[in-house]
């Protein structure tokens, strides 16, 4: 598995929807690769800080803007390894 997979897959991974062979592919990588590892522990503390803030209703419309701006970053991500 190559840094570009790694890094398109990361939320899938996290979200524990990928197949066991891709799981232990992805893990075996982070294990080998700082870059990736780095990545891997940046979207884990966000996502616990974000769970640390007060939760409030947000619009569909909202929803959906952040939704394309992370979907689009994530690609621009995995374009750059």
């Amino acid at each position: 598995m190559n840094c570009r997979r790694v890094t398109s897959l990361i939320t899938e991974y996290l979200s524990g929807a990928l197949d066991a062979w891709t799981t232990s592919a992805l893990g075996a990588h982070l294990l080998d690769c700082c870059d990736c590892l780095a990545l891997f522990e940046t979207y884990l503390k966000t996502i616990e800080a974000v769970r640390t803030l007060p939760s409030k209703d947000i619009s569909p419309g909202v929803r959906t803007r952040i939704h394309r701006s992370l979907e689009k970053r994530i690609k621009y991500s995995s374009l750059v390894h």
